[in-house]
């Protein structure tokens, strides 16, 4: 199923009446979902779509509500240099809280194939790593390799935790995933760009990594190590809260 937003001021807009604004945005998300409906029949895939509105939180409910039905939510990431980067960046924030599912961001410089060949999971050993982990499975078993990325911080070190790395392996060894386990000092680095480093020099074409916040306290997810990875991301993240 595809969603447009209808509330999103179009990039082309020279107006700054609202009144004017509003129908643009109404007929540019229409024309989204022509499109995305079209694209599905050429490629003989039964689709649907639909037009999404209201503000931020009131649309970002609405596509958390469509999203229950669904095994993988696709958004756009954020771009910053865009008048809508933070609406994007709030409405996704609230999609990964509320909607119960896998998010999946693709870097809106686009990515240059489809499927993923070669995978990393950034492996803390909390709850939120492991409900991302087991939410990516069914991509995970499509790779040919997929690497445990440990980062041995000063923090995760400071706590001792046994992370169970080894299970993790065997674990997803029964769902047919090739893992291998990597750990890495970040040494004058923070750990978000430990990571970018690794997706770089190991040839990964997808990330996995945990989501953090709760939705009542509407604490903020893309803070840390989330923010950094989320704006720099060279390949797809997928994200689980």
């Amino acid at each position: 199923m595809g969603a447009s937003l209808a509330t999103m001021k179009p990039i082309y807009a020279k107006s700054d009446n609202e009144e004017i604004i509003v129908r643009m945005s109404y007929k540019q998300a229409h024309r989204y979902v022509d499109e995305f409906v079209s694209a599905g029949k050429n490629a003989g895939i039964s689709v649907k779509a639909q037009v999404i509105d209201g503000n931020s939180n009131a649309s970002a409910k609405k596509m958390s509500h469509y999203s229950r039905n669904a095994d993988l939510v696709i958004l756009a990431q954020p771009d910053p240099s865009k008048d809508n980067f933070q609406r994007l960046q709030d409405f996704s924030q609230e999609v990964i809280l509320l909607s119960g599912r896998p998010v999946l961001f693709i870097p809106y410089i686009g990515i240059s194939k489809l499927g993923y060949k070669k995978a990393m999971i950034a492996w803390d050993g909390t709850p939120a790593a492991s409900r991302s982990l087991h939410d990516a499975i069914p991509l995970l078993a499509t790779t040919d390799e997929t690497i445990i990325l440990i980062v041995e911080s000063k923090k995760q070190q400071e706590f001792k935790r046994d992370l169970l790395v080894e299970d993790l392996v065997e674990h997803l060894s029964h769902h047919n995933i090739n893992a291998s386990i990597k750990k890495v000092r970040p040494g004058n680095n923070n750990v978000a760009t430990t990571i970018l480093n690794q997706i770089v020099e190991n040839g990964i074409d997808l990330l996995v990594i945990g989501g953090y916040g709760t939705p009542t306290l509407k604490q903020k997810i893309f803070g840390g190590v989330s923010a950094t990875l989320l704006s720099s991301m060279s390949v797809p993240v997928l994200m689980s809260h």
